[in-house]
């Protein structure tokens, strides 16, 4: 049975309102997926095997004649954008709602963005160090108390 594991290295993941995100830490890219493939992607996270993902899906109602290549083609896009690794996983309980897939007409989709790379990338999470934490550029900190109050003076206005 193949199972899968979040590639906890690169990335972060979360899942709200039946949308998940996921961010590559180390490239600023994120990901976003439609209902159908959140769902099957936190079946995924939870230790579900991509043949019981399968089994379910293929029993719905209205499940096209092509769901393994669906799930076959959905799983590679993960393994490509490195979202998720080969792991030994398993025992987790199946849980597809078939209103989900049929909303989303058996697609399974996920997309890359870059658009908020930079500002991703800014972040000073990345700069952060085992040994030293983040240490901020010194000289970008502003420590005459003047060019301080002219600066919170504008920020006011």
């Amino acid at each position: 049975m193949s199972t899968f594991v979040l590639n906890e290295e690169k990335m972060f993941s979360d899942i709200a309102d039946g949308v998940a995100i996921i961010i590559n830490s180390e490239t600023g890219v994120y990901y976003g997926m439609n209902s159908f493939g959140t769902a099957v992607f936190e079946n995924i996270l939870t230790g579900v095997s991509i043949e019981d993902i399968l089994v379910a899906a293929k029993n719905m109602p209205g499940a096209p004649d092509d769901m393994d290549a669906r799930m076959q083609t959905f799983v590679n896009e993960l393994k490509g954008f490195e979202i998720v690794l080969e792991g030994m996983t398993g025992g987790g309980v199946i849980n597809l709602d078939a209103a989900v897939a049929q909303a989303d007409d058996f697609t399974l989709t996920v997309q890359e963005y870059s658009d908020a790379q930079e500002l991703l990338l800014a972040d000073p999470i990345h700069e952060v160090k085992n040994d030293t934490g983040w240490q901020p550029d010194k000289s970008a900190l502003e420590t005459d108390e003047e060019v301080v109050r002219s600066k919170l003076k504008k920020a006011e206005q």
